[in-house]
């Protein structure tokens, strides 16, 4: 039995109902941040991002998932897609023939070379046009998610995401001129998972 200074779980229930109808979670309806202007900021840099790596990566399927940005509260903006690193050869019915060693070694290479353009491609996108997302306060952070297509070889023990994050008040002071490029740079935190 309920006591009647506690609040039965279906009122909750209601709550998250009517949050999700209205189109914002129950924190940002109490918040004072412009979270109607916000997505629209978020849906722009979206469209960056995926601009971006189709123009960085060549197909085929450079891009495998476009993406999607999400606010967090208390945290900020986090983007997530995902790349394949290393496209290569499908086997079909018409060519049941393994991939070659060479075949492999190449796939290999794009894909140690497709790590790194995306460790220097990302803080650059970030760089250059995160300042439009005016709406993010200068406490929390932006992060960018890349999950990466699953790899050749299991044995290297390549990565499967790489998180890069950085505080939106350095973000600030990079875009008032107040911090240069490389020390931006090195205010970006990357995470290999």
């Amino acid at each position: 039995m309920y006591s009647k200074a506690r609040t039965p779980p279906w009122g909750c229930l209601i709550a998250l109902t009517v949050s999700i109808a209205l189109g914002q979670p129950l924190a940002a309806q109490a918040g004072s941040s412009n979270l109607s202007e916000l997505k629209g900021e978020m849906k722009v840099f979206e469209a960056v991002i995926n601009e971006t790596i189709v123009q960085t990566f060549a197909p085929p399927f450079g891009l495998l998932e476009k993406a999607k940005g999400a606010y967090l509260p208390d945290f900020g903006v986090v983007f997530s897609l995902e790349v394949n690193l290393s496209p290569v050869r499908a086997l079909s019915l018409f060519n049941m023939q393994p991939l070659s060693k060479e075949e492999l070694a190449k796939a290999r290479k794009t894909q140690l070379e497709r790590l790194g353009i995306i460790k220097t491609t990302v803080p650059r996108l970030l760089a250059e046009h995160a300042g439009g997302l005016r709406d993010v306060s200068s406490d929390e952070f932006l992060a960018v998610v890349v999950h990466l297509f699953p790899p050749l070889d299991e044995d290297q023990k390549p990565p499967s995401q790489i998180v890069l994050e950085v505080k939106k008040s350095d973000l600030d002071q990079y875009s008032g001129g107040k911090l240069s490029y490389g020390e931006f740079e090195k205010k970006v935190r990357i995470l290999e998972l």
